[in-house]
């Protein structure tokens, strides 16, 4: 009876054991370059030249260009390679090298556009529709972190959280009476909870501790594993029109879907300063699953002053996602001596649903084209990540004002350059080759690692987004109405890998991130037909 008395209160409880942070935002909202394959091998600087499926996600005036009827689909081929490494450091904390390699098929896209001749030379030249299925990003990696000698620890991290909440520890014991859940009935951190009952931490009030945190002679050796799966798919529908063959204009309604899963499993040995003895051992296992379902509008214009020129500019509006979480962990601390003698904690399974509103984007772009010799396309994007926002299911930020404040401070513009080109040399095969640079999205305290980071549920590890770039590169074959296009891509992404924030509400952990480095190489393949 108690329990279902406090159902309100769980409610609220669970929204701050699952609140989402920066982090989490970002990784929600921010989409990659994916297309077809004449897209990609042109990097995606493909704003003012329209003609593409892809465009209905990107400048839908794109869709006014089509002068026939088109049906298409992309088949991509390809893998990734994660490499984590650490650098030379000021606390001597020692790394270690290591490769993950991951094999990926997918559709990038599957569409359709029709076109409607009004049979004038001037005024509304022709009316189109499309609709479309475009992969707009994600991937499948795994990657492990390892650093030793540590000077900080998971389980000082923990420590520090317990502290900042404050609680008696007796509320947090599991056994205290045969009703008495302390996931539900506290306000407690998850981990601190799962800490105290396996023995990770000790303490009560405001002076809680962690694993041998005033023993000078004891290290510890963090080691991280994750696998990693994400993709944002979006299902399109478009109309727009050619005006005198000079002014192209298109409005699309885009609906996306969303999948992310990680399982982390974060092992943390403590040894003395000269590895003649090793003691406890902790480890933390955490799966976390994000489905999302969300809306967004995207205008734009293609304008040709000359024949040889064309300027574009296209609009998205913020996509109004609503999404749900389910999530569980585990601790357990074991004795190195004697196996069989270990604490372990499970979570219970949890569900958490929420909204996220991404940001606006917008889109600026030009082409030359030089007669039947080719092409060169310049596209320049810009996101202000700073403008996501949470919300609960109502639409109010309740519990998310904290993170909502944090995102405005700690993230910043992201600006994308894209150059692409396409060279007609042996008719009817075309030749392209193309560029893209993002940078970061976070802002520069966050990059230097001089601001204190939240991190969400039960999940203490987080990356920062440094930059990416793409070189891609493909042809294209045209015979009647037929058309096969191929692309190969070579994506870097730089992120910085932290184990857990350095920074804890005045506690310095001296956490420093390691160097991730992801790869990726994909061959595409095209198929159209016109008619």
């Amino acid at each position: 009876m108690k329990r279902k008395a406090l159902i309100s209160v769980a409610v609220l409880i669970s929204a701050t054991v699952s609140a989402q942070e920066v982090t989490d935002a970002f990784r929600y909202s921010k989409t990659d370059i994916v297309g077809t394959a004449r897209y990609m091998s042109m990097a995606g600087a493909y704003g003012a030249l329209g003609g593409d499926i892809t465009t209905l996600s990107n400048n839908p005036a794109g869709i006014g260009i089509y002068r026939s009827s088109e049906v298409v689909t992309t088949l991509s081929i390809g893998g990734v390679n994660t490499s984590s490494s650490l650098p030379a450091n000021r606390f001597k904390i020692e790394g270690t090298n290591y490769n993950n390699s991951k094999f990926n098929i997918a559709c990038n896209n599957l569409g359709y556009v029709g076109t409607f001749k009004t049979g004038k030379r001037n005024g509304l030249v022709n009316f189109n529709v499309g609709f479309s299925f475009n992969r707009l990003g994600g991937e499948k990696r795994n990657y492990k972190v390892t650093q030793d000698y540590m000077q900080g620890s998971l389980s000082r991290y923990i420590a520090a959280k317990a502290s900042a909440w404050g609680g008696n520890s007796n509320t947090l014991v599991a056994s205290n009476g045969s009703n008495y859940d302390p996931y539900y009935e506290t306000n407690a951190p998850w981990l601190a909870i799962m800490a105290y009952n396996t023995g990770i931490i000790d303490g009560t009030g405001n002076n809680y501790q962690g694993l041998y945190a005033n023993d000078a002679d004891v290290f510890n050796a963090g080691d991280l594993k994750v696998e990693e799966s994400s993709r944002i798919d979006e299902y399109s529908f478009n109309v727009g029109g050619n005006i005198s063959n000079m002014v192209y204009w298109g409005l699309g309604i885009g609906v996306e879907d969303l999948n992310y899963t990680t399982r982390t499993y974060y092992d943390d040995v403590y040894f003395t300063n000269n590895n003649s003895e090793t003691l406890t051992q902790m480890q933390l296992d955490n799966y976390l699953n994000t489905t999302a379902t969300g809306i967004n509008v995207k205008g734009g214009l293609i304008i040709r002053p000359i024949n040889s020129w064309r300027l574009g500019v296209a609009v998205h509006t913020p996509t109004w996602y609503q999404l749900s979480d389910r999530y569980n962990a585990q601790m357990t601390a074991i004795n190195p001596q004697s196996y069989a003698n270990y604490e372990t904690m499970l979570s219970p399974d949890e569900v958490f649903d929420y909204r996220l509103r991404t940001p606006w984007k917008f889109q600026f772009s030009t082409a030359l084209i030089f007669k039947k010799y080719g092409l060169l396309s310049l596209e320049y994007e810009i996101v202000d990540y700073s403008q996501m926002t949470f919300n609960d299911n109502d639409g109010f930020e309740g519990n998310f004002s904290g993170v909502n404040g944090d995102i405005s401070s700690l993230m910043t513009t992201m600006n994308t350059l894209k150059i692409g080109s396409e060279i007609r040399l042996i008719p009817p095969v075309i030749f392209r080759l193309g560029y893209a640079y993002q940078s970061s999205g976070y802002g520069k305290d966050v990059r230097d690692n001089s601001v204190q980071m939240y991190t969400a549920g039960t999940l203490p590890n987080y990356n920062v987004n440094l930059s990416t770039n793409y070189f891609t590169g493909g042809l294209g074959y045209r015979i009647n109405d037929f058309f096969m296009d191929m692309a190969f891509v070579y994506k870097m992404n730089k992120q910085d890998a932290y184990l857990f924030p350095k920074l804890f509400e005045g506690n310095t952990l001296n956490s420093i991130p390691s160097e991730l480095k992801t790869d990726s190489y994909n061959f595409l393949v095209t198929l159209g037909y016109k008619f």
